[in-house]
């Protein structure tokens, strides 16, 4: 019986032993196997340039691929790219990385992309005078708040086309670039199919203006062109104009 019951140890010792080995030997095994991490900034708007960044592991610090796919069609074999996603939604973003071996890794994260406000989405589509002009006039919390509004945006070259001495007395009277810069803007949401013929809208600054349509060619006060519509921001829309609109409060260049 002592003979038995010591096999019977031994053997329980042997299979506790390989049991470990086995144990230890998956665990490495594990630990040598790749890992995809990565992160994104806060700031996750539409049109603005998102840098991801990889944070993967390796033991043997062997990662030799990386495989973008951003969700929205696009993908990329960057270590650390950075991706642009020009309409608001959720998307779901994948890193996959391989190893020497072949060993792979998927990681992946639900990224939401927010749109921009209007004053935004303006100064980042290029209207760097209307987005100075704000500033001036102490404008752009006010734009900047929920709205929504719509905000009819004249070009850089619209200002550029003013008489100057006119723009720089204007930009330094407060008062009136304030009257000038709401005639702009109306409190309330609205859209190109939502623009009739004769329609008149009451501005934020306290008068109308009125639109007139001509075929496929839509302008205000017989004085602006409508270039582009529906521009898409968190608090309303901005659609494109050639020129400036100035109130008859104003006197015009």
């Amino acid at each position: 019986m002592r003979k038995i019951f010591v096999s019977l140890v031994s053997i329980a010792l042997l299979v506790g032993f390989l049991s470990g080995c086995i144990e230890t030997e998956e665990t490495e095994t594990k630990n040598k196997l790749p890992k995809a991490i990565f992160s994104v900034p806060i700031n996750t708007d539409v049109n603005s340039e998102i840098e991801f960044t990889d944070s993967s592991t390796d033991k043997d610090g062997t990662i030799s691929e990386w495989y973008w796919d951003f969700g929205d069609g696009t993908n990329s074999t960057d270590q650390n790219p950075t991706h642009t996603y020009s309409l608001n939604g959720t998307y779901t973003v994948k890193l996959t990385i391989t190893d020497n071996e072949g060993a792979e890794d998927t990681e992946e994260i639900d990224l939401l992309i927010t749109l921009m406000d209007i004053v935004e989405t303006a100064a980042y589509s290029g209207f760097d005078t209307l987005a100075n002009a704000l500033t001036a006039a102490n404008l752009v919390t006010t734009l900047q708040g929920e709205g929504p509004f719509t905000v009819f945006a004249p070009t850089n070259e619209s200002f550029a086309a003013l008489n100057q001495t006119w723009l720089t007395n204007l930009i330094n009277n407060i008062t009136n670039l304030t009257k000038v810069l709401t005639y702009h803007v109306l409190l309330a949401e609205v859209i190109a199919a939502d623009i009739t013929d004769g329609l008149e809208a009451l501005t934020v600054e306290g008068t109308n203006i009125t639109f007139a349509i001509d075929g496929s060619n839509v302008t205000i006060n017989n004085v602006a062109n409508i270039t582009q519509t529906d521009i898409e921001c968190s608090n309303g829309y901005i659609h494109v104009i050639d020129a400036v609109l100035v109130p008859e409060s104003v006197e015009g260049p």
